[in-house]
């Protein structure tokens, strides 16, 4: 029968049942001990007297253990752990993946294999592919295999990029191409280009090529539009063309409009109002103004709005003083909502005062029912509130059914006592009355 876990237990099987402690709730038993690694040294451990122990160089790891056990839910002792094995030396590391047959349940299992390989890719990135490819497929492969195309990207991308292509199409290796893919981008993405153009064409390539033809956009923006007529059009152009216009938009919005306007119709309106959201974010009154000066067609409707989401975020009193400037029309409308919803989120009280102190008219009744609609859901008290400032009778009655619908929700008595004393209309009343629940 076997052993509690007690502090006499040592070595790496300890650390493994001790990692599985820490996770989850079970009842766990002690394994018997194994020996040493074959070819670890003495001069691979500690010395307790005159006698080399068993346990790895890193610390005392029944303290761990015993004190995952008494803490489950402190991260700090999984912490510790975890750290332990990122100290094995490459003698450990088999014997370590050897002691995993020990963990039933997949999930602890899978998190310590991860945690055991990517060791593995630092000491000895080639050997640790190797023994993943080797692997059955599987979640488990796969799952390793994300972890040590980390560390061997960077060590030696050829050799992983070759492996790749070498290996079937499976579940491993698009994770494999795409963890390559982002990495090798970083520091030579002409040459991942190339690669990845050589790729099989199939669902890995295209992950690949999406990965850098984005990466390029980022780091040259200019340079990848070049990218843009070799492409069919549909999603993935679309996505490319918008990484394109927000990077190029934010870093040089003269030189990044002068290549929207030269761009075939759909893809300026698409390219334009991206680009100007990320001009917004960094000068939002420099875009507003270029935006004021633009034809009045849709491309213009769509970039004002791009302004006013990020502007709002940074200065919605400013944003709604030049919101109020448009004529007339449906861009003022969607202009106010935008304003509205935003202040709202940050500062509730400061945007109902703003929507109340406007003057009476239009303007003021859908400023108020904009602010009913974005705090309806976190307040509906004070969505009732701002109901009976609203003049005009259409814009009154779609308010009060918001703010009811949501503090029915909540609290239906008290929603229905405040319904009883709104002064509407007799068949108002009725309406709204008819879409509460009946008790």
């Amino acid at each position: 029968m076997q052993n509690p876990i007690t502090r006499s237990f040592k070595g790496i099987p300890l650390l493994l049942s001790g990692i599985v402690i820490g996770y989850c709730l079970h009842d766990f038993r002690a394994r018997s001990p194994m020996r040493d690694p074959v070819g670890t040294t003495t001069a691979d451990r500690p010395q307790s007297g005159n006698q080399a122990t068993a346990v790895p160089r890193v610390t005392d790891l029944n303290n761990l253990i015993l004190e995952a056990k008494e803490n489950r839910w402190r991260d700090d002792s999984q912490t510790q752990l975890e750290r332990a094995i990122e100290q094995l030396s490459l003698a450990e590391i088999q014997p370590a993946l050897e002691g995993l047959k020990d963990i039933a349940d997949f999930r602890e299992r899978s998190a310590l294999f991860r945690h055991i390989v990517r060791r593995w890719a630092e000491l000895e990135p080639r050997a640790a592919f190797d023994y993943l490819s080797a692997l059955g497929e599987g979640e488990l492969k796969s799952q390793g295999m994300t972890e040590v195309a980390k560390i061997v990207a960077r060590a030696d991308p050829e050799y992983l990029a070759n492996a790749a292509v070498a290996m079937p199409a499976n579940r491993a290796r698009r994770e494999l191409i795409q963890e390559l893919t982002k990495i090798w981008a970083e520091t030579d993405i002409h040459g991942a280009l190339a690669w990845a153009e050589r790729l099989p064409d199939d669902l890995s390539k295209h992950d690949a090529l999406a990965i850098l033809r984005f990466q390029w956009a980022n780091q040259n923006p200019a340079e990848a539009s070049a990218q843009l007529n070799g492409l069919p059009p549909g999603d993935s152009r679309n996505s490319f063309l918008t990484a394109i216009a927000e990077r190029w938009g934010s870093r040089d919005p003269k030189a990044a409009m002068e290549w929207a306007h030269a761009l075939p119709d759909a893809d300026r309106m698409l390219a334009i109002p991206n680009l100007i959201g990320a001009w917004a974010q960094d000068d939002p009154l420099a875009a507003g103004v270029f935006v004021a000066q633009m034809p009045q067609d849709e491309t213009q409707k769509q970039a004002a709005i791009s302004v006013i989401s990020n502007w709002a975020n940074r200065n919605p009193g400013q944003t709604a003083a030049w919101v109020l400037q448009f004529p007339d029309g449906s861009l003022r409308d969607l202009g106010l909502r935008e304003v509205v919803n935003g202040w709202t989120r940050m500062d509730s009280a400061a945007a109902r005062a703003w929507a109340r102190e406007l003057p009476s008219g239009d303007v003021r009744d859908a400023a108020l029912k904009d602010y009913v609609e974005s705090i309806a859901y976190w307040a509906p008290d004070n969505a009732a509130g701002a109901v009976d400032w609203i003049v005009d009778p259409t814009k009154r009655e779609e308010a009060a059914s918001i703010a009811l619908r949501s503090w029915a929700e909540l609290d239906l008595n008290s929603a229905r006592d405040w319904m009883a004393g709104l002064p509407l209309a007799p068949e108002v009343k009725s309406r709204l009355q008819s879409a509460l629940p009946a008790n």
